[in-house]
């Protein structure tokens, strides 16, 4: 369930009606479709179901977990840098930098307070000369905008990456 509602949208419909035709489109006056901006205001509820089979929803929310999980690499390798004290020598752009990836979203839940509960694997690797460590996460978070509502962020992300034992471990 859900609505759609869209205010102040102001359309020239001369160019709604005869944008498409080549000679016509000359002959009528008029600017741009979209005369003035205007608000779009989206409400709706999605269930695990619904994201977990939606493509875009699945890959929006693979990227926004790998940022905040970037976020939280890059700070642990400034402390083993030593970045506090002699200033960080890579960006976030460089090849230098943490890479992290989530190629698949195990589970996703809502508690009480309407927070997803994101669950997965994620493929770290803290630099480029160290080994790619492959593990499980949960993050709790919501999911929110910025105050425009122009960008889509998670809300104050709660983190947990799962220690795991080794399979030639669980074996024996």
């Amino acid at each position: 369930d859900g609505e759609i509602v869209i205010s102040n949208l102001r359309l020239d419909l001369r160019r709604l009606l005869f944008g498409g035709i080549p000679l016509v489109k000359d002959l009528t006056s008029g600017g741009a479709l979209i005369l003035d901006p205007f608000t779009c205001t989206v409400q709706a509820s999605f269930t695990q179901r619904d994201i977990m089979d939606s493509t875009l929803l699945d890959d929006g929310l693979r990227r926004l977990v790998a940022r905040a999980l970037r976020r939280r690499v890059r700070s642990f390798r400034d402390v083993a840098d030593g970045a506090v004290f002699y200033g960080r020598t890579w960006n976030m752009n460089s090849p230098k930098a943490p890479k992290v990836e989530v190629p698949k979203l195990d589970n996703i839940e809502f508690d009480s307070q309407d927070r997803a509960i994101i669950s997965g694997r994620a493929r770290i690797r803290a630099s480029p000369d160290a080994p790619v460590i492959e593990n499980a996460f949960k993050l709790r978070t919501r999911i929110g905008t910025n105050e425009k509502g122009r960008t889509i962020g998670l809300v104050d992300p709660e983190i947990a990456v799962l220690l795991e034992c080794p399979k030639s471990w669980e074996r024996k």
